[in-house]
């Protein structure tokens, strides 16, 4: 009973494993004669029905329309990369990727072009040289990228710790590299490449960046007799992140005047919850009766303290 258990575990694994599309080798270099009709031919590993698609050197589609210059046409055994007329111009790295059910596999060419003197024309190679990060908000992060070889733009992928799958920004010569819209005290994955990932993936240094938190949602639960009840919403997400270390509370009596205008006493009191001690209340004792306070509370990550809650309360 075991034994068969076993091999019927066994044996999706292993037909997923041997049907993932499949290129051997991975990379070719191809020299192209300018002046003259060229085919490259692609055919990949794997169970069928295996779709193919070609890329060009900045990432775009080739389709199958023959009217192009260059065009892609599909075979019996694969898919074939049709130049009608070669000149220098393209030369450069092609990507041809195979996909079927069990997922997806690319090989990258590159193309030279040997003109009618003999010389050979090959794009120059970028890189991606340094990476530093500049600023880290609550919902951004911004990003130095020094790159070599003047490419016209490069890509960041990065991933969430919670998120299931990645996403990808293109940016270009020149602009600002911030990414924005992100997930305040997240937990993220950043990696930088001059290919576009939905070509190919490479792998390159991972920069680790956590980000700044939001501001709390506060509650008073109660005030009375000195007493001050606070009590503050953790979601589900930030619990399973880890990623707020403590919350600090900090108050102080405070006077009105001139209209809004309030005066602070210099006895300010902090107080720090690590998160051996989480929960998500405290109580604040000592009050003084019939006196204003100024209440605050903000939570920390590794990327530093977030915005405060702050409100004023009167005590009775």
């Amino acid at each position: 009973m075991i034994t068969i258990i076993f091999f019927t575990v066994l044996i999706p694994f292993v037909l997923s494993e041997t049907g993932l599309p499949k290129f051997d080798p991975p990379t070719e270099s191809v020299i192209l004669q300018e002046g003259y009709l060229a085919k490259i031919d692609c055919a990949a590993e794997g169970e069928l029905p295996l779709k193919y698609t070609w890329y060009n050197q900045s990432d775009e589609e080739i389709t199958s329309d023959a009217s192009n210059a260059v065009f892609s046409h599909r075979t019996e055994n694969g898919c074939s990369l049709i130049f009608d007329v070669v000149n220098a111009s393209h030369s450069g790295f092609y990507s041809c990727n195979a996909e079927n059910r069990h997922g997806s596999s690319t090989k990258m060419y590159d193309i030279a072009v040997k003109t009618p003197l003999g010389n050979i024309t090959k794009n120059e190679t970028s890189t991606i040289d340094k990476v530093n990060i500049l600023r880290v908000t609550e919902d951004s992060v911004e990003f130095a990228v020094e790159t070599s070889g003047k490419p016209d733009s490069f890509y960041a992928r990065y991933q969430e710790k919670l998120e299931k799958s990645e996403t990808v920004k293109q940016f270009y010569k020149g602009e600002k590299v911030v990414v924005r819209n992100l997930t305040p005290g997240g937990l993220y994955t950043f990696q930088f490449q001059i290919e576009s990932p939905n070509a190919i993936k490479l792998q390159s240094k991972m920069y680790n960046v956590t980000l700044l938190p939001r501001i709390p949602d506060v509650i008073f639960r109660s005030l009375k007799d000195g007493l001050l009840e606070i009590e503050w919403f953790r979601s589900i997400d930030d619990i399973r992140r880890e990623a707020i270390d403590l919350y600090e509370i900090s108050y102080n009596r405070v006077q009105q005047y001139r209209g809004n205008n309030w005066k602070h006493d210099d006895c300010e009191v902090h107080i720090r919850i690590s998160r051996r001690c989480f929960g998500s209340s405290y109580t604040i004792a000592g009050l003084s009766s019939s006196s204003y306070y100024e209440i605050r509370l903000r939570a920390h990550t590794a990327a530093g303290y977030g915005k405060e809650y702050v409100n004023k309360i009167y005590a009775i």
